[in-house]
């Protein structure tokens, strides 16, 4: 290919161009006459010049579509700039390459690893011969293309320039982020001053004296509570004055809130000498028998428990700290931090600007690059519903995962190279350089600071101990750990290095590790739990919220302020060109306002965002969540209203009267685990707010499965965090298969206990309108899982009246509203299937079975049960009917309540699928087969406890 086809092409091939020209240094006749015009053009320009000549103007040749990351660290070798200038005046381009490679490269060889086995090798991309250079040219003169102030130095200036920037104790991963104004501002800040800072004398005293604190605190523990589980942070002290420097910067750049999220490894060492929690509190944890006062549940272990504290720093800033709870799933805490930072955004109107409040995410490198909620929670960054401004992570890099080295758990060079998915800076820093780490994290706050990204800093360190202090590491790393125990600790060498420089005397040195010693050793001596202490301390729940948790509450709404609410919500806006299907929507909802002949009954859809509207009216925020909840899986909502020419939202919630709440609703990322996280870190830090997360269908909550098991049903238990979320899952058996039918009401009826939560199936519009109000107007606040329905939405007979709105209550049990004359049958069950069972007794005309609804399954209400059972005294028969298999559904969870309820002389049976591993049946053939055998149960039966119907699937 020519030179002119290939510039008239549009595209331009750097492998091409790489491999015409090393052809031309073997043979320049081997090439096109063209290609060897301009190489040796552009080799005569590598020649100092002695006198002004005169030469042809620049060749430039734009790439059409460059790739701003052409290689990967693993990947080929070719020459990168995203504009190729192959000839200019005097310029040698060769050397502008070697900057611009290592600009891109040079982390490849920077010295991070304080454990490394063997030195680091030049990389390939980096190697002089790639350049067309030989160790001849070292001592001549090249452009400096602006690295030095002069405009040429040797090349062996250069390059010992570049090193000391790119290849030293830092590396830093910064070209390439699409953002050219973020790459200019980096690489001013660390060229200028290749990568060093000169810190003052106290800024160095300071942090020796954070890293006094952090290993003399873990060794203490360590003598003094020999073979303790405390997940050690010896090995990486330096994340203390790291995270110390971070809060001082970061206060000094408009910062006073920092949100935290961490394992267990070094949370110990955070609370103390970050947060300010009592040694003495600390060490009173490690002692046998130890039950805090404050604990009304479980409680957890000391590694996982949260803590708040406001702090002053260094320069008298007051800053406040939450360090979020967060169990042995190491990354689920990351998208509740998100949640929780978005929320307090917007409650100190900082959601514009978002520079007060900033999240601050720990990690450990398997940890990191194993689980994909990081990815998850990473994939918020730019979202309009989720954005925080930009995270600051931190990424422990113990260099092994429990007992797996790096090479058994990534396919990565660098655990953090899921950031660059991402377009976030990253800093490689060693443990061993503490002023290198916190010269990285101010200037890793400054960049968030500026262009609101997320920025990573990756602590390359190692664990002094194994997994936890119990443990033998060499057992499967004993090379790695030869190295470790002979390694000196990193206060040592940082104390060390001060002495070494006349900046510290050996024994000032030696007298500040002895005056917080005996500290550590007061703070032990101050608090041991007694005997007497320990037996007065009980765990149990709060009586209050026992007593209360079955009063009615009035969540009435008068007519007058439904219909105005309600008129608001159907009011199209002149300029808006709304769908048609949409027009007649709204006026069928409108119409649904009206009393009497011209009235329509309140359907589903209707029915929640009346809720919505009265809430929002008086003054209540709303925030709904999740994949196509703003139209609605079922085409049902219609929340957000889409001008058919503009393609602009209209969301008549957020117009319904001045001074009203806040109104949001947002199409999730395709994610239930990190969405619904977000969503509990949001509901706790905004208890006030009515917070909504919704499944696409029920079934979708598996996703979730870790947040609901170790968020929302146990929080309150073990970390005494009250939580109002509420859940939304589809649920019901229409005939759709597996996958789309259940809500896994069963795992949440295990879940249940303590009052930890409320879970309900509510069939008609006012039930959800009740149950969505109380979730507000309850003196107390647990989570809420609702299984909604799918083919109620739009069925005639669930609906219900405006008078059923403007007054009364939620109902956690619904009686039969035409029972027959004479019941010999009472049937109880939950949800839609309520609808079929009434029908089938009406084609029947049968007068012996009573329905009962229970509209809330946990906490039951026993009470209301037995008056009801006492109404039809006299039955002989209890039935419990539902869609869901007898493993899943309520029947497991109900059947031994029932038992203690019912009078003695009635017998319990079940009518329903039989057990069964898969949720439903894929057939909507065998589906109709096995609800007709349902029904037939129920009402014709003689004994429908040995109801089966696996005969449906016999030959």
């Amino acid at each position: 290919m020519s030179l002119d086809s290939l510039i008239n092409s549009g595209s331009f091939n750097l492998d091409f161009v790489e491999e015409q020209y090393l052809k031309f240094l073997q043979d320049p006749k081997s090439v096109d006459a063209e290609w060897e015009a301009l190489f040796q053009q552009l080799n005569a320009s590598d020649k100092p010049a002695t006198k002004a000549t005169s030469s042809p103007p620049p060749i430039s040749i734009d790439l059409a579509a460059p790739a701003l990351v052409p290689e990967e660290h693993f990947g080929r070798s070719v020459l990168y700039h995203p504009k190729v200038e192959l000839a200019v005046e005097g310029q040698d381009f060769r050397v502008r390459d070697l900057i611009e490679a290592y600009r891109i490269y040079g982390h490849l060889a920077a010295q991070t690893n304080p454990i490394a086995m063997e030195p680091v090798e030049e990389p390939a991309q980096l190697k002089l011969e790639r350049f067309g250079f030989s160790k001849q040219d070292l001592s001549a003169y090249f452009p400096t293309f602006g690295l030095f102030a002069e405009e040429k130095a040797p090349l062996l200036d250069i390059i010992n320039a570049l090193k000391s920037t790119y290849c030293d104790k830092i590396g830093v991963e910064y070209m390439g982020l699409h953002s050219p104004e973020l790459e200019k501002w980096l690489q001013d800040e660390i060229e200028h001053q290749r990568f060093r800072i000169d810190f003052s004398l106290d800024q160095k005293q300071m942090i020796l004296q954070h890293l006094n604190k952090s290993e003399i605190f873990e060794s203490f523990i360590h003598t003094k509570y020999v073979g303790q589980k405390r997940f050690s942070l010896e090995g990486a002290e330096t994340l203390i004055p790291m995270l110390a420097a971070i809060i001082d910067y970061g206060a000094a750049e408009g910062i006073d809130e920092y949100i935290l999220g961490m394992a267990h490894r070094g949370r110990l060492n955070v609370l103390s000498n970050i947060f300010d929690k009592s040694y003495a509190d600390i060490f009173s944890e490690f002692e046998e028998g130890y039950i805090p006062a404050s604990v009304e549940g479980s409680g957890d272990v000391k590694y996982h428990k949260g803590f708040y504290s406001q702090v002053k720093t260094v320069h008298g800033h007051s800053v406040s700290l939450t360090l979020t709870p967060n169990p042995s799933h190491l990354e689920s805490v990351c998208p509740v931090v998100e949640g929780q930072t978005r929320a307090r955004q917007i409650l100190r109107d900082d959601e514009q600007e978002q520079k007060k409040i900033l999240p601050l995410l720990i990690h450990g490198d398997a940890a990191l690059s194993g689980q994909g909620i990081v990815y998850e929670t990473m994939q918020f960054c730019n979202l309009q519903g989720y954005s925080t401004g930009g995270t600051l992570h931190l990424v422990v890099n113990n260099q092994i995962g429990f007992t797996t080295v790096p090479k058994d758990s990534r396919s990565t060079i660098y655990c953090t190279d899921i950031a660059r998915i991402f377009n976030a800076p990253i800093f490689h820093v060693n443990a061993e350089d503490p002023e290198g780490c916190v010269y990285a994290v101010q200037l890793a706050v400054a960049l968030r600071q500026k262009f609101h990204c997320d920025v990573f800093v990756e602590l390359m360190c190692y664990r002094k101990y194994g997994h936890n202090e119990t443990d033998e590491p060499a057992f499967t790393q004993p090379l790695e750990y030869q190295i470790i125990r002979k390694k000196q600790p990193i206060r040592d060498i940082y104390r060390d290095a001060l002495i070494q420089q006349g900046l510290m005397e050996q024994h000032v040195a030696e007298a500040l590790e002895s005056e917080f010693k005996a500290s550590l050793q007061k703070a032990l001596n101050a608090k041991k739990p007694t005997a007497k202490e320990k037996a007065s301390k009980k765990n149990g729940n709060s009586k209050a919220a026992n007593n209360e948790i079955f009063k009615h509450i009035q969540t009435g709404v008068s007519k007058e302020i439904l219909k105005e609410i309600g008129s608001k919500l159907c009011h199209i806006p002149e300029a808006l060109t709304v769908h048609p299907k949409l027009v007649v929507l709204q006026k069928e909802r409108l119409a649904m306002l009206k009393e009497g002949d011209g009235g329509r009954p309140i359907d589903w859809g209707m029915g929640e965002l009346l809720a919505y509207g009265s809430l929002l009216w008086n003054g209540t925020s709303v925030r709904l969540s999740g994949q196509d909840s703003c139209r609605g899986t079922f085409s049902h909502r219609h929340a957000v209203l889409m001008d058919q020419v503009k393609e602009q939202e209209y969301i008549p919630l957020k117009h319904l009267k001045p001074n009203q709440g806040r109104f949001d609703i947002y199409n999730s990322p395709l994610s239930e685990y990190a969405v619904l996280g977000f969503e509990f870190g949001y509901s706790v830090a905004s208890p006030e707010a009515l917070v909504i997360w919704e499944a696409q269908f029920g079934d979708f909550c598996n996703g979730a499965q870790i947040i609901i098991d170790q968020y929302l049903a146990t929080s309150e238990q073990k970390w005494c965090q009250k939580c109002g979320l509420t859940l939304l899952l589809p649920h019901g058996y229409e005939g759709q298969g597996p996958e789309h039918s259940s809500g896994r009401m069963e795992r949440f009826l295990t879940l249940a206990g303590n009052n930890n939560m409320e879970i309900a199936n509510p069939t008609s519009p006012s039930q959800l309108f009740h149950l969505l109000r109380r979730q507000i107007l309850a003196p107390f606040r647990k989570p809420l899982v609702v299984f909604t329905p799918k083919g109620l939405l739009r069925h005639p007979a669930c609906v219900s009246r405006l008078e059923d709105f403007s007054q009364g209550f939620f109902q956690e049990i619904l009686d039969d509203p035409t029972p027959p004359k004479r019941v010999k049958r009472l049937a109880l069950c939950s949800g839609r299937l309520y609808f079929d069972l009434v029908a089938e007794r009406e084609r029947l005309a049968n007068e012996e079975v009573a329905i009962v609804r229970i509209e809330q399954l946990y906490p039951l209400n026993a009470e209301r049960l037995q008056e009801i059972f006492a109404r039809y005294s006299g039955f002989k028969e209890c039935l419990w009917v539902q869609e869901e298999p007898s493993n899943m559904g309520a029947w497991n969870f109900i059947h031994p309540i029932l038992k203690e309820l019912l009078p003695k002389e009635t017998s319990l049976a079940y009518v329903g699928r039989p057990r069964s591993a898969s949720p439903a049946v894929g057939s909507y053939s065998i589906h109709k087969q096995e609800h007709a055998a349902i029904l037939n149960a129920l009402f014709n039966a003689k004994e429908p406890s040995i109801f089966d119907i696996a005969g449906y699937f016999k030959a």
